[in-house]
């Protein structure tokens, strides 16, 4: 297969000066088809070119010169830097994860996620119980019922974020004891690496009961199939954390109220001006 060349850094924005679309950048594919879905639920599909980063050749000298990491996160804020700087009016959307460079990093053409992800949407009971029907077979449980854990077992491991900006994936199966699983049962310690484990204890937790505060994108999916595996992977027939996401996602633009947050409402504002 003929692979698509990336589009230039440059071309992105000499293109988003003389079109009369509205650009939105976003860190991936997945992010792509969300923002995608969005502007329909909108009427502005015709207004709208969104654009996720990958496609985009962006010079490594770049992301070093901004004292970034080499990551999909940290090319959207380049390019949001460059068009703020050269006055050219797109909006590049960026994961505001665990808040690390958010207030370095801001500038006019930049919007952060309200939570930690598009995903963190998806951890309330409106859409974990629409997620259930959707994609999950029906087989969970309530999610009021098992909403309280899941948001600990979040910021469990959202507070070892915090103080690890650039921590792997944890191994959320690890951090159960037992196979009879519950999310209050998570011992994040487990779950992370040996030489992290000995801090973990004086990390002080964040403080309220809205879960989206505390879900890191890819630790919801994570965490649900550690605790309902054999649900999700034999039942819904969601054998990856990627299919789980894909449900979740789902969820949330079925369920809407996505829409009136400040991202969004933001966005649209500015789409529709």
């Amino acid at each position: 297969m003929t692979e698509i060349p990336r589009l230039r850094l440059e071309e992105l924005l000499i293109e988003a000066e003389l079109t009369n679309k509205r650009h939105i950048i976003v860190e991936g594919p997945t992010d792509k088809l969300f923002v995608e879905g969005w502007s329909m639920d909108v009427s502005a599909a015709d207004l709208v070119i969104v654009t996720d980063v990958e496609s985009i050749e962006i010079d490594p000298g770049l992301l070093y010169m901004a004292g970034l990491n080499d990551g999909n996160r940290s090319r959207v804020l380049v390019v949001a830097r460059h068009a703020a700087t050269q006055g050219i009016d797109i909006r590049c959307i960026a994961d505001r994860d665990c808040g690390h460079g958010v207030d370095e990093h801001s500038c006019d053409a930049l919007l952060w996620t309200d939570y930690p992800s598009l995903e963190s949407y998806a951890v309330d009971v409106a859409t974990l119980d629409r997620a259930n029907v959707l994609g999950f077979a029906g087989k969970l449980p309530a999610a009021a019922d098992y909403l309280p854990g899941l948001t600990f077992a979040l910021r469990e491991t959202y507070c070892v974020r915090v103080h690890n900006e650039h921590l792997p994936s944890p191994d959320f199966e690890s951090g159960f004891a037992s196979q009879a699983r519950d999310f209050f049962d998570f011992r994040v310690e487990e779950s992370v690496a040996h030489d992290l484990r000995a801090d973990i204890a004086t990390y002080e937790r964040p403080a309220g009961d809205d879960g989206r505060q505390f879900a890191y994108g890819h630790d919801i999916a994570g965490l649900m199939l550690a605790v309902y595996a054999n649900v999700l992977k034999n039942q819904a027939g969601l054998r990856t954390r990627e299919a789980v996401e894909n449900v979740l996602r789902g969820a949330i633009q079925v369920v809407g109220s996505y829409r009136s947050e400040g991202l969004f409402s933001a966005l649209e504002q500015w789409v529709k001006c």
